[in-house]
């Protein structure tokens, strides 16, 4: 489970921003947190967390970032390959950020450890690396600790791996992560679990893409998602319910190969799927007298699709308790429905296995009360330099009261994460 994600030097963030889902104090919506137990059973965690903000100030450059702190992740080394420059995208609206290094950092628990993993780059050169553990109520320890070139290993977890460690450090070279290369020799102890988790992830910036309808496909093809997916489906007065698929028995023997080769070996293949919507038909004095299937792609609305998508997705989250961030959650749905969506995954009796979403959102809605609790907010903005902030909109040293009228609040632009120009609603742009 994620407790924080916090970078800087990357895109519209200048300085260090973190995104910390470690709850408040608050008596709202408990069962909206998350209780890591093996680690410590009084540790909490929010389940979900909206980023609101206006246009361009860098609700998606968030995500971004999380996005490449994976792709560098597993993708800095691959055995044979040359070395090349790293592709870093900094702050490029002050000089002072083009020759320091852009810094990323993620804590996070696996069943009864915590992790702090992050990377100082430039796109020349790895600059510092870590990877620290802990237990509860136990001091934090080092696995690797690195200054460029100069790696400090435990010599414990070293001596454990029998070789595979030190054989990681030699092969690793000024713009590869040693994080990576571990990963690539397999069998490391807690380097595979942290490996596991992190894979897991899911980021969705662009769910129109026919790749994430074709995951959504293969998510629904294991009974193991079904139940799930049928929770957020049945309930959501999209016009049917239940979704049917027709697999050929050749592809439904394919499908229980590792997913990862789907994509590669069978991307053809997966065109083939037929989606069905299963629709009731009445007669004249509207008593039910059968039922017929439309095509799901052809005949169900853009938004029908995006919510079938994402209750693949978040079904598939759920069962494995994974991380997945959204952007723009709300687009193509009625409010109501985003409610739905967002209950049914905070819910405690679906979501129990330690499933955290992080989303973004232009749907104020979801600020009135008794949808989120106070800290499941946060608010970007951006200020006339072109230095985004995060931060969110209940904390100890600015609290929110608990009758406070959030929504209106921040449409008047007392929260911040508002346009300047347009705080002011009765003053046209002409005027």
């Amino acid at each position: 489970m994620l407790i924080s994600f916090s970078l800087r030097n990357f895109l519209s963030f200048k300085k260090e921003q973190t995104l910390d889902l470690t709850p408040e104090a608050l008596k709202e919506h408990t069962d909206f947190l998350h209780v890591p137990y093996l680690y410590d059973f009084e540790a909490r965690l929010l389940k979900a967390v909206g980023i609101f903000g206006h246009n361009s100030h860098g609700k998606s450059n968030f995500l971004k970032g999380y996005q490449f702190f994976l792709d560098f992740i597993f993708s800095s080394f691959k055995i044979g390959r040359s070395e090349e420059s790293i592709p870093i995208e900094n702050f490029k609206l002050n000089t002072s950020t083009a020759t320091q290094p852009s810094y990323f950092e993620a804590k996070f628990y696996i069943r009864e450890k915590k992790y702090r993993y992050g990377f100082k780059i430039t796109g020349e050169k790895v600059v510092e690396e870590w990877l620290y553990y802990s237990e509860s109520r136990v001091r934090e320890n080092h696995l690797f600790v690195r200054l460029e070139q100069d790696f400090k290993l435990s010599k414990v977890w070293s001596k454990e791996s029998e070789g595979k460690v030190d054989q990681s450090v030699f092969f690793t070279k000024p713009t590869n992560l040693l994080l990576s290369v571990l990963i690539s020799q397999g069998s490391i102890s807690q380097i595979s679990e942290i490996a596991k988790w992190l894979k897991g992830n899911i980021i969705i910036t662009d769910i129109t893409s026919d790749t994430h309808l074709k995951r959504a496909i293969l998510i629904l093809s294991s009974p193991k998602y079904r139940s799930i997916i049928n929770s957020f489906i049945e309930k959501a007065d999209l016009g049917f319910v239940t979704i049917i698929e027709k697999i050929d028995s050749q592809l439904k023997n394919k499908l229980s190969l590792d997913k990862e080769l789907i994509d590669l070996i069978y991307s053809m293949e997966l065109d083939r799927f037929e989606l069905y919507t299963r629709h009731d038909i009445y007669d004249g004095e509207y008593k039910k007298v059968s039922s017929t299937l439309f095509e799901l792609l052809k005949s169900e609305s853009s938004g029908t699709i995006k919510y079938f998508i994402l209750a693949c997705y978040l079904s598939y989250a759920i069962k494995e308790g994974q991380l997945i961030m959204v952007d723009e959650l709300d687009s193509k749905f009625h409010v109501l429905l985003l409610k739905f969506l967002l209950k049914t995954f905070l819910s405690k009796k679906v979501n129990f296995s330690g499933s955290q979403m992080i989303f973004t959102t232009h749907s104020t809605f979801l600020l009135g009360k008794n949808i989120l609790r106070r800290d499941q907010a946060a608010i970007v903005e951006k200020n006339e330099y072109g230095e985004s902030s995060l931060k969110r909109l209940h904390g100890a040293k600015k609290p929110l009261r608990v009758d406070t009228q959030i929504e209106k609040e921040y449409t008047k632009g007392t929260l911040g994460g508002v346009s300047e120009k347009l705080k002011n609603e009765n003053q046209l742009p002409f005027e």
